[in-house]
This record gives structure tokens, sequence and C-alpha cells, in this order.
């Protein structure tokens, strides 16, 4: 996906892990692995970014700085409800 990403990346966009550093040591293993953005949580802000999984579960968080960084857009979500107030679950890719 070509052009600048949003300030906030929109809940149910897909992501692929394109780069992984050493500063990164949890990550090895996951280049390639492709994610949801989940919805936002009140609590946590809109810098927190939950990654959904394959299975649908809420399983790691980045901040969207590590979006522009490490992660390629591979289809970027018009969910407007950041935070998925009476939005169904979003379930496994």
């Amino acid at each position: 996906m070509n052009g600048s990403l949003p300030r906030v990346i929109s809940p149910r966009s897909v992501v692929k892990v394109v780069k992984v550093t050493s500063e990164e040591p949890d990550w090895v293993g996951y280049e390639g692995r492709v994610f949801r953005i989940g919805y936002y949580r009140r609590s946590d802000g809109l810098d927190c970014v939950w990654l959904v999984d394959e299975d649908g579960d809420y399983s790691e968080t980045i901040d969207q700085g590590m979006i522009e960084t490490h992660f390629e857009v591979l289809q970027l979500s018009d969910e407007s409800d950041l935070f998925g107030v009476n939005r169904p679950v979003i379930g496994p890719l």
C-alpha cells in the first residue's frame, strides 16, 4: 500500500510483519505473519494497537509508530468506530 497512513490506523485493517530487529527479540519468527488491527480500548488510548491473530484472539500490542516501521498495511479498513461499540467481534482472517 502506498501513501501515508492515518495517524491512527483503523480497526479491522490487515497488516503483515515485514521487519524484526534485534531490539524486538520477542518478535523473532513473526516475519510474514498477518494480523488484523483490533478495536482500541479507551483505557489504553489510541497509541496502544491491539493485533488480532489468525485465530481471532487479541494477542499482541504495539504502538502506532511500529506499524509504520515494522509492518506493511495490506488492507486499510474504512471502519469509523475506533472502539467497536455495538460492532461485531473481529474474527479470524
